[in-house]
């Protein structure tokens, strides 16, 4: 695992936008994050937008963002339930989530948070001061798909 797999994005629920953005015609960081709400000269546009492309939603290339086939179906789906489930399923098929899912399914008895954070501490490849960081983020998608 690299980095970049461990997303910056710390708001599942504007990276669900992202897609919706994209085919409303956003299709730039800085434009993608107008459109979620978020006001950071376009880094913060970004990392939402590298979440949605993580997920398999958007492709970008030269910063102008398309939508996926699979972000189409996505974008067609009617109700938040429905994109929630939509992104669990996709979790299980993105190497952090994963595996991560894995050790908590697989484990007798269950994980508590701390186990589950020395075992991202463990696995995050920078720093441990970084992996702090973006274990809260982590958690909360967890928490958004209901694995915890």
């Amino acid at each position: 695992m690299e980095t970049s797999d461990f997303l910056q994005a710390d708001d599942i629920y504007k990276v669900i936008l992202v897609p919706f953005a994209v085919e409303k015609g956003f299709k730039t960081d800085d434009e993608i994050e107008r459109f979620i709400g978020v006001d950071s000269a376009g880094r913060q546009g970004r990392y939402y937008r590298l979440a949605a492309e993580k997920f398999g939603l958007v492709f970008n290339a030269n910063n102008l963002s398309s939508l996926t086939v699979q972000g189409g179906i996505f974008v067609a789906l009617q109700n938040d339930s429905s994109k929630i489930s939509f992104i669990a399923r996709i979790m299980r098929e993105t190497e952090v989530f994963a595996q991560a899912i894995k050790y908590l399914e697989s484990s007798n008895p269950r994980p508590d948070l701390m186990n589950l954070k020395d075992w991202f501490v463990r696995s995050y490849p920078g720093s441990e001061n970084t992996a702090e960081r973006r274990f809260s983020t982590f958690v909360k998608y967890l928490r958004a798909t209901g694995f915890i």
